[in-house]
């Protein structure tokens, strides 16, 4: 809890710093250097004359984010961002919180099923709404600024920075495995190789976006090829008839609502990631068809690779095993394949690798969109004017994210994280249905039947009021965080009001000039065919 409220107050005072800027953004937003589709010239403030021309040092070209992202590259970066280190980290804490084989055997299968009516709910919020952002900017849309900003301060306090700094963790750990194969691994060590992770993976996608998928695809590759090995080789031991651990499958069952309420939650953080596209969906070409095609190749391929690699784990080990392992997938390794037990510590931190990539990716497109809504300091819906990343964003995602490797057991966090996401999760999809009685001409190019979003949200009810009636301390936590951003919002808005003097004006303005050529970014384009889409949904 200490952990918790350290945490909570850091990023408040991050966030209050943020919102106090909600003025200084509307005042001087005008200044920064803007490159008109249409002119090609760069806006000014006309009551404060700036002692240079910024664009002068930029391009006279359209600046906009490039729709770049195929039905390859969706799939692999859903399959590349769901396949991280959920499968590695929570089957202990399932089967713990489960008591048998069998029961949490039902549970991943549940969870998938669950995970896969979300994914096809928010397919068609994504080719409704054809903003990128995810559930921020539908939750913009269905219910205005304040819900979506709470949204938004929860995502950058709790949920993005903390499920990276915890792939991180993992990667470093399975890094380290083959070095210290028979004791524990340095903890310094650990940290030291997830922060590197962490500055590497943010330079390739401020780099290059291409860059960055064809790093996704070659690494959803190769955590496809270590799943397979797992894989196989429990279908090797079962083939033998080794499998006298499933004999007595359902003895030890945990029939507790709270204990199941807790394997769920860690069950659906390891299938956490399928809205992943809809965090891009201005960069991905043809969405309307490949967004919802890729949600529907991806999901049962995961859902089927998780089964099958949940029971090889379950057939070769022990559950004193499972429940003891810090690193299961190195565990199983010794089990089964001897002097190339190697391979799987390998493959592991490459799975966790493509994870991380994708969630950066798709994290600082997050803030991108926030900062172009007015939520966030408009730097940080800036383009790099060459390479069309968002710089800014891509560095203070990797800042927030590093901070979060500080805290010595960043998986204790997983239940407030889980708590607060599925509110967010289920007030998203109630969205989708408020839309569909508010706008029922809207077009909507894959619309469910009702029944889909009615049981999503009914499901996600269930998550959120069992452990809030059976743990309502840590549930008051979880809701605690969301709601601390409904201060900073209130003030943020009271301070956009006040009329700021010339001098501060001036200050404000030569620091954004400042920042945009450390970070040689500009304001991006409008999107006419965007626009034109949206202006047609209404």
């Amino acid at each position: 809890m200490m952990q918790v409220s350290s945490f909570s107050l850091t990023g408040y005072c991050y966030c209050f710093s943020v919102t106090l800027s909600f003025k200084m953004v509307e005042e001087h937003a005008k200044m920064q250097p803007v490159l008109d589709s249409n002119a090609q010239t760069s806006n000014l403030n006309e009551d404060v004359e700036p002692t240079e021309d910024v664009a002068n040092y930029f391009p006279r070209s359209p600046t906009q984010l490039k729709r770049k992202i195929s039905l390859i590259n969706g799939i692999s970066l859903i399959v590349g961002h769901i396949l991280g280190s959920g499968i590695f980290v929570s089957p202990g804490g399932v089967l713990k919180q489960c008591g048998s084989y069998g029961l949490s055997l039902i549970v991943w299968t549940i969870g998938g099923i669950f995970s896969f009516i979300g994914a096809l709910c928010f397919a068609e919020l994504g080719t409704t709404i054809t903003k990128s952002g995810a559930g921020y900017a539908y939750l913009l849309e269905s219910f205005g600024s304040l819900v979506a900003f709470l949204k938004l301060w929860t995502s950058i306090l709790i949920f993005e920075p903390m499920s990276q700094a915890i792939i991180a963790i993992t990667f470093g750990n399975y890094l380290v495995q083959p070095i210290f194969l028979n004791c524990m691994t340095p903890y310094v060590a650990e940290r030291l190789i997830a922060a590197a992770c962490i500055c590497l993976l943010t330079f390739i996608n401020c780099a290059n976006v291409n860059w960055a998928t064809r790093v996704q695809d070659a690494l959803t590759f190769a955590k496809l090829l270590g799943l397979s090995i797992i894989i196989v080789a429990g279908l090797v031991k079962l083939d033998q008839e080794e499998y006298s651990n499933l004999d007595s499958a359902f003895q030890g069952s945990i029939l507790d609502a709270d204990k199941l309420s807790l394997a769920i939650y860690f069950v659906l953080f390891a299938y956490s990631g399928w809205d992943t596209l809809n965090y891009i969906t201005e960069e991905v070409l043809d969405c309307e068809r490949n967004l919802p095609l890729a949600i529907m190749i991806s999901m049962p391929l995961i859902i089927v690779l998780y089964i099958l690699t949940i029971l090889a784990y379950y057939i070769v080990l022990e559950p004193n095993s499972i429940l003891k392992s810090d690193a299961l997938a190195v565990t199983f390794a010794k089990e089964t394949l001897g002097v190339m037990k190697w391979i799987i510590p390998i493959a592991v931190a490459l799975s966790c690798y493509g994870s991380l990539n994708a969630s950066i990716m798709v994290t600082s497109r997050l803030y991108f969109v926030a900062a172009r809504e007015g939520h966030l300091p408009q730097i940080l819906s800036m383009i790099h004017v060459t390479q069309f990343t968002p710089v800014a964003a891509l560095l203070i995602n990797g800042v927030l994210t590093m901070f979060f490797l500080i805290v010595e057991d960043v998986f204790e966090l997983i239940y407030y994280y889980s708590f607060s996401y599925w509110f967010f999760k289920g007030l998203t999809v109630i969205g989708n249905v408020y839309l569909r009685f508010k706008q029922p001409n809207r077009r909507r190019p894959l619309k469910l039947n009702l029944l889909c979003p009615i049981l999503f949200c009914l499901c996600t009810a269930c998550l959120i009021a069992i452990p809030a009636y059976t743990d309502g301390v840590r549930s008051l936590i979880g809701i605690a965080v969301p709601l601390s951003g409904l201060p900073v919002f209130v003030i943020g808005h009271l301070l956009a009001k006040a009329k700021w003097p010339p001098c501060f004006k001036r200050i404000t303005s030569k620091t954004g000039k400042s920042l945009q050529l450390l970070f040689y970014c500009v304001m991006i384009d409008k999107d006419d065919s965007t626009e034109q889409s949206s202006s047609d949904n209404r």
